[in-house]
């Protein structure tokens, strides 16, 4: 039994919108914990590491998509 497209591509952007929310708030966290730690309370490191978070995840997100989007041309 094979899963049609749309629910592929379905599943494929919830797994990229948790991916984004749980790695944008692991930066966030981790970027507060520097700044707390090291930079006395700048504000820099907090939007570092919520970049380095969304970075990483939209590179998953647009990875797991364009496997999603060749896959029914093999």
């Amino acid at each position: 039994m094979s899963t049609s497209p749309e629910d592929r591509l379905r599943e494929s952007l919830n797994r990229c919108l948790s991916d984004s929310l749980v790695k944008g708030f692991g930066g966030l966290v981790i970027g507060s914990v520097v700044t707390l730690l090291f930079f006395r309370r700048r504000i820099w490191p907090v939007w570092l590491g919520t970049g380095f978070g969304m970075g990483m995840a939209y590179r998953g997100c647009e990875k797991e998509l364009n496997e999603v989007k060749f896959a029914h041309r093999k």
